[in-house]
Order: structure tokens, then sequence, then C-alpha cells
């Protein structure tokens, strides 16, 4: 396992200047860093040479056309050799809010930004997403026009790297929902790994419905006492609260950015009622939904 980065966390705050900046994208050639965490989501696009990416505790050989997306609050890693260049594109939180009615409406997107990192940190299986040869040439034109809007104090440039990134994040799902038969695979879903990111997919797609872990289980093709043993390797946590906290994700995005009630909130999200959402959040967050609220925003809509 690599050392850690000198800098071994970063957060939005460091990175993300004003209030327009949510996409930075940059290429880092001849790549080498040691084992670091960020606080927002990162796509990583190796374009020349080869290298390993070693993520929490795994280590997979790259090389051009891989994509890896990497989720906050994971430790990842590079080594590469002379000529091993990585275009790089950190995405705050908030595009993703932001767009979030939008990613529903792809196919494999949570497949691919939130499932396959998870099952990344163990597998040995190249579940990643590996370009085409075609697929890899369009997305080099699309990198090589985002490095043309490099003004991160621009609102122009930001608005204009934030559109191309909902294109390259369109064309990647597009890429990866075709890619059946990547790395050998006669059925993305008779492989044990691969049903099991389809659990971890339905989470982040529908948090908002009644989630029993009986229903994943079967989803995962998995006896319910496999699936929870295995859910907490992954994730750390169980797969109920794994449920609560992206429920609880969803509840305080709603919270800073509507006007929604607590009681529509809940509804919302998936809890049953405000007196719920007000317990779980409470825990959770150290404030009350409403107290949440008006401290971020000044507002103290019940």
């Amino acid at each position: 396992m690599l050392p850690n980065h000198y800098n071994y966390y970063y957060t939005q705050a460091e990175i993300f200047g004003q209030e327009f900046d949510e996409i930075h994208a940059f290429t880092m050639k001849n790549y080498k860093i040691g084992m670091h965490v960020q606080e927002f989501f990162e796509i990583n696009i190796v374009i020349n040479g080869s290298g390993e990416h070693f993520i929490e505790e795994n280590c997979l050989k790259v090389g051009v056309g891989d994509i890896f997306i990497i989720p906050p609050e994971v430790r990842h890693g590079y080594l590469g050799e002379s000529g091993f260049d990585v275009f790089h594109i950190l995405i705050h939180q908030r595009f993703l809010n932001k767009h979030s009615a939008d990613f529903h409406t792809l196919e494999s997107y949570f497949d691919l930004f939130r499932a396959e990192p998870i099952m990344r940190t163990k597998s040995k299986k190249p579940l990643h997403l590996r370009l085409s040869d075609e697929r890899f040439e369009k997305v080099r034109a699309l990198l090589s026009q985002m490095e043309e809007y490099k003004d991160t104090s621009s609102a122009s440039d930001s608005l204009a790297r934030s559109g191309l990134t909902m294109v390259l994040i369109s064309l990647l799902c597009k890429s990866y929902s075709e890619s059946v038969n990547i790395h050998g695979t006669t059925n993305k879903l008779q492989h044990t790994d691969e049903c099991f990111m389809k659990a971890i997919s339905k989470i982040h797609e529908c948090y908002y419905e009644k989630l029993t872990v009986t229903e994943l289980a079967k989803i995962a093709n998995l006896s319910r006492s496999a699936f929870v043993k295995r859910f907490a390797e992954l994730c750390k946590i169980p797969p109920s609260e794994y449920i609560t906290k992206i429920r609880l994700e969803a509840a305080e995005y709603l919270l800073l950015n509507t006007a929604l009630s607590i009681g529509e909130i809940a509804f919302e999200v998936g809890f049953y009622d405000a007196s719920h959402l007000n317990k779980t959040f409470t825990a959770q967050m150290g404030l009350s939904p409403t107290a949440y609220r008006k401290e971020h925003t000044g507002d103290s809509k019940n």
C-alpha cells in the first residue's frame, strides 16, 4: 500500500472558490500521489501510459481509457511511471445536488457513480469502465474543451465546464450501459459482485421508497445473512444504517435548498413522518432539522 500523501485530506472549501465554482478540470502528467482523501467527487481518466490505482486496501493495474469515479471519503492513490497522465475532474457536491433529477434519468448512473467505486475497494476483478478506442476519442475531445475553460474565477468558464461535465457523465453512463461484455464477463448480472452492485444502486436510486434488507439481498442474489455480512465488509455499516445515511443526505439538501416543510421533506426522502426525521436527523447532526436550516439559511420554516 502507498504511504499517505502529505496533504492527506482535501476539503471543498480548499479547492472551490466562488459560489458558481463547481467543476475543476485538468491533466496531471507523470502522475504519482500517495493515499489521500477528499470531501468531493472526482472523475479520473487515464489518457496516457500505465500505472497502478490504489483504493483503500485494493490495487488495480490501469491503462489508457480506464475511468475511475472516486467518491468522497475514500482513500486512494496512484503509482505510475514516466508518461502516466491522468485527467482529473473535481466535482463539488452542489453540482451533483443541482442535477440529481437529471442523473436519475441516466441508465447505469448509480452503478457507475455509487456502486462500482464501493465494490472496487475489495474486488480484484476489473469492474470499472474502460472505454473503447472510438469512445475514448470522443471523451478526449470533451476533455480538451474543458481545459479551454480553465478560469475558475470566471462565471462563464464555470458554466461551460459544468455543461461539458454533464455531457461527459451522460457519455460515460451510456458507455457503461453498453459494456455488457466488459472484461470478458458474459452477463454482468450473473456475477456475484455485479449483482451486489445492483443492490447498492437500488438504495441510491430508490432511497425514498420502503426498502427491506430481504429485498436487497434478493437483488444481490445472496441470503439475507450473507448480504448483511458482505455489505458491512464493503460499506463499513449495516444496510439499514446506509439507507438512513442516504436519506439524511437528501433531507439536508432539501432543508438548505427548498422551502419544503419538515413533514414534506420527511415524506420526500422516505422517513415515516416529521417526528421520525427530527429524531434521526438530530441524533446524526446534533441539531434538529429546523435549527439546522435556520443556522445555515436564516430560515426557521418548520
